[in-house]
């Protein structure tokens, strides 16, 4: 007899239990789902800023943003507040207040009512508008982002120019929400980008001078072997300095003070192999250099 009411009282037990965990749940889900107000919204708008929790930002506003819009802060705020909010019909305004770059800073942040529940406003973005002398785009963290105007979290951003591995320039801007910003940043090359432009424009040279048929387009090379030769069968070159990279004010490139001596071979207007040399003291070979989003391109004159 033992066994078996051990065993029934055992069932109860379990049963109990799962009817307590069912019930629980049942009131778990019942306060998610109700419409928490404007006020409530915006407190956790604002701690889901604060904490770098840019999903649950992104779910909390009225319009869809991506991520270039909210990545990035190098300071998020801090000490969140909301002091009150103002409701007319199906929209509302909380003010709010919060830490950043030291100081307490004071805003409005709009609400609107959906089917969704209270829901931040876009105006809760800072518009900040872009522009730099390099380039088409600047880098924010780890995101290279297009000049113009793009939308910010509250938040102070560092903006680097863009690719930073090859310019330098860099500027910081903290915003609230509603204000509007205009950055320019000011980019210059660096020296790795100086010695990324030589390389390739040395290997563009180098490949220029190996011997060939024709005279290679985009080289800088005078070879006016028409004077001697009837035909043209091979041109050999030797060189003996190569041009010096430097870039110029105008955003380009110039190659200049090269030494190349070309042997044009061919035909004679006889009709006999003839050979002729020319030495070119002045090689010299200049180019653009376009910077697009994390690239710089060369292009030949």
């Amino acid at each position: 007899m033992t066994g078996p009411r051990r065993a029934r009282m055992v069932a109860v037990i379990v049963a109990a239990a799962v009817v307590v965990i069912a019930g629980v749940a049942g009131v778990l889900t019942w306060a998610g789902s109700r419409e928490e107000g404007p006020e409530a919204v915006a407190r956790a708008w604002l701690v889901a800023v604060s904490e770098g929790d840019d999903e649950a930002a992104r779910a909390a506003m009225s319009t869809g943003i991506d991520a270039l819009d909210v990545g990035g802060a190098a300071e998020r705020p801090s000490e969140p507040s909301v002091h009150g909010v103002r409701i007319e019909g199906d929209t509302a305004e909380a003010d709010v207040s919060f830490v950043l770059a030291g100081d307490v800073r004071e805003a409005s942040l709009p609400l609107t009512q959906s089917s969704e529940g209270w829901l931040v406003g876009e105006d809760a973005l800072s518009r900040v508008d872009i522009s730099t002398d390099l380039g088409d785009s600047v880098t924010i963290g780890e995101a290279v982002v297009p000049a113009g105007q793009i939308r910010l979290l509250p938040g102070t951003y560092d903006l680097t120019a863009a690719p930073r591995d090859y310019l330098d320039g860099s500027a910081s801007v903290s915003v609230i929400p509603g204000e509007e910003h205009t950055v320019a940043l000011q980019a210059t090359y660096n020296s790795a980008a100086l010695d990324a432009v030589r390389e390739v424009v040395t290997d563009h040279l180098n490949a220029c001078t190996q011997p060939a048929a024709t005279v290679a387009d985009h080289c800088g090379l005078r070879v006016p072997w028409p004077a001697d030769l009837a035909a043209l069968e091979r041109i050999a070159y030797r060189v003996e300095r190569l041009p010096e990279v430097q870039l110029t004010e105008e955003g380009g490139f110039a190659a200049t003070g090269g030494v190349v001596v070309a042997t044009a071979s061919g035909t004679g207007r006889d009709g006999s192999p003839v050979s002729a040399t020319y030495r070119d003291d002045g090689w010299t070979v200049r180019g653009t250099i376009t910077v697009t989003g994390a690239q710089i391109r060369l292009g030949l004159l």
